[in-house]
């Protein structure tokens, strides 16, 4: 059977509605899915996600800690001006702007985080929910293969919440129902809907989810905090290692780094190989 061709403009608003998909499919009341998870598979589920996030978290911080490295073996040679004035003869004076900007000492301005295509202005209280979804939720998941009993499970939290779980599920890549179970079940309480019944997502005592809604919460706040400087240091992370292989590409440089700086050179040279 051949499939019926969508005529262009019909294509292109098929495309331009795609974003409406999840508000179709959000069904009034709670479509969360009725199954309960077992103490055991809670824990299992709980120890893999955080795995993930610590990982997460200790990646990204992986990077920032290359590019301190780096810029502080820039700090060391830059002060050095006989050196700039190798650099400079060498065709290297010319520093990218993003790495110029740091060595400075200049901090990073505090980036927003809103769904993409929303400036920040237009997030927020002023926009109804969709059936008890928070509409920034929804512009966050608006590419993401979402299964529809993850809803429901949403629609257990206040909106602030919604829009937190839908930030680390993005971040992480997890936009599973098993993750969105896992962060509505560890959902402060005052975060929680009217009416919100947790045993209705799992058997897990309350005295045991205290600790875990902690561990969680800081976990969280370390992964949205990562995600916010993660574009920002991975451009600056670029610029720097690409500064600095140019650096020890050139002869001239490599000699006058061994001759001056004979108690770091072994670190210049480790910064200038590539990450295995």
């Amino acid at each position: 059977m051949v499939a019926k061709r969508l005529p262009k403009d019909a294509a292109y608003r098929a495309l331009e509605n795609g974003g409406d998909r999840h508000a179709r499919n959000i069904a009034a009341g709670a479509i969360g899915s009725k199954k309960r998870l077992r103490s055991h598979e809670f824990l299992a589920t709980y120890d893999t996600e955080c795995k993930r996030m610590r990982d997460f978290v200790a990646e990204a911080a992986k990077s920032e800690q290359s590019l301190d490295r780096i810029v502080a073996a820039l700090h060391l040679v830059m002060r050095d001006k006989q050196f700039c004035a190798v650099l400079v003869s060498e065709g290297l004076g010319t520093m990218p702007r993003l790495l110029a900007h740091r060595l400075r000492g200049a901090t990073r301005e505090p980036q927003m985080f809103c769904p993409p295509g929303k400036p920040a202005s237009e997030t927020g209280e002023n926009r109804k929910p969709v059936n008890g979804i928070c509409p920034d939720v929804l512009d966050l998941l608006r590419d993401a293969p979402v299964k529809t009993k993850t809803f429901g499970f949403l629609q257990k939290v206040l909106p602030a919440r919604q829009l937190e779980i839908a930030r680390l599920m993005v971040a992480m890549d997890r936009v599973r129902i098993t993750y969105a179970r896992l962060l509505v079940a560890l959902t402060p309480q005052a975060l929680l809907a009217k009416d919100c019944n947790l045993s209705t997502i799992t058997t897990q005592a309350e005295d045991q989810r205290g600790a875990m809604v902690c561990e969680v919460g800081e976990l969280s706040l370390a992964v949205l905090s990562a995600v916010e400087n993660h574009g920002q240091v991975g451009l600056e992370l670029v610029a720097a290692n690409r500064f600095f292989d140019r650096m020890m590409d050139n002869s001239r440089v490599v000699r006058y780094l061994a001759r001056n700086f004979p108690g770091h050179f072994e670190e210049f040279h480790r910064l200038s190989m590539p990450c295995l």
